[in-house]
């Protein structure tokens, strides 16, 4: 009886430590308005933006939030290493707007998942890019 015990209690321990280490659910912003803004986070060199979810044709304008900028993150001023840029897919490239933004134009007539990549720098140092997705309904 003491070993079913045991080999219940371990079944129990394993569920609840692989549940606690599952990651969370991806950030989502829906677009579903001529305009659109995403934040994007960076905290310790690591970024956080969400996929992104065109419902209609809309202008999507991705921000470093307040506190990146504060603590001295921007995009690269750097064509060839953008801060915003398309992976795949028929989607234009997008247009940097100033050191915090950039933009692009998603007509959503093609329906799909596209990733794109986000990357910051601060100072001199990249930060690791992060490849989320826009995805066409």
């Amino acid at each position: 009886m003491a070993t079913k015990r045991s080999i219940c209690t371990g079944s129990i321990c394993a569920l609840v430590l692989g549940c606690a280490t599952l990651a969370p659910p991806s950030a989502r912003v829906n677009c579903n308005s001529g305009q659109c803004s995403v934040d994007v986070h960076v905290d310790n060199c690591v970024i956080t933006a969400p996929d992104v979810h065109v419902f209609q044709s809309t202008n999507i304008f991705w921000n470093i939030d307040q506190a990146s900028k504060q603590a001295g993150y921007k995009y690269p001023n750097d064509p060839a290493r953008p801060g915003i840029w398309t992976k795949q897919g028929p989607l234009p490239p997008p247009e940097r707007q100033n050191d915090w933004a950039y933009k692009l134009h998603d007509n959503n007539q093609d329906k799909g998942t596209f990733p794109y990549g986000v990357r910051v720098v601060k100072g001199s140092a990249a930060c690791p890019d992060l490849d989320p997705s826009i995805v066409n309904h």
